[in-house]
């Protein structure tokens, strides 16, 4: 009886030495959390630039694009916060600084520009069609999420929103 019991004891200490998500390997895992943590930058930008034209939108259309951004930033918090939280699931470290975001992103800021609202609005579909590409690349490596489907869900969940905001976004353009 108490082998079996010190077995489950040690079973349970060297479970809890692995990731949430179980056994992944090691180099697999950490290039999932680069991509993540590529993927998070990016959103981090996207973020800030659908802030930065909520509080600069001029226009006859100013109340319903005010609106209208504030509802895409707070969809793109929530999937920053989903990836971080992805990140750390991994047993990795999220990316959690300005400037660790703005170096790994490749979507760009123009700062003291503003431009008028469909340059607005075609700025930030360009980015999202952008985080698209981006996800789908990762999602066709072979065999990357072989071991972690939950990331592979996370990320098709995180493009599907962003064809939403995409949609939305093209049919404000008119």
């Amino acid at each position: 009886m108490k082998s079996t019991v010190a077995t489950t004891v040690k079973d349970s200490l060297k479970a809890s030495t692995l990731r949430p998500i179980g056994k992944v390997d090691e180099r697999k895992n950490k290039k999932i959390a680069q991509c993540l943590n590529e993927i998070l930058a990016n959103e981090f930008l996207l973020y800030t630039k659908t802030l930065n034209f909520h509080w600069n939108f001029k226009g006859t259309r100013f109340a319903s694009m005010h609106r209208f951004l504030e509802e895409q930033y707070n969809d793109i918090l929530a999937i920053m916060d989903n990836i971080a939280e992805r990140v750390k699931i991994l047993d990795e470290v999220p990316l959690s600084t300005a400037k660790e975001m703005v170096d790994k992103a490749f979507i760009h800021e123009n700062p003291g520009f503003i431009p008028n609202a469909n340059e607005m609005i075609a700025m930030l579909l360009s980015d999202h069609h952008a985080i698209q590409d981006e996800i789908k690349v990762y999602c066709s490596e072979p065999h990357l999420f072989t071991d972690d489907p939950g990331t592979e869900d996370l990320l098709i969940e995180t493009l599907r929103q962003h064809e939403r905001m995409s949609w939305k976004l093209k049919s404000s353009l008119g």
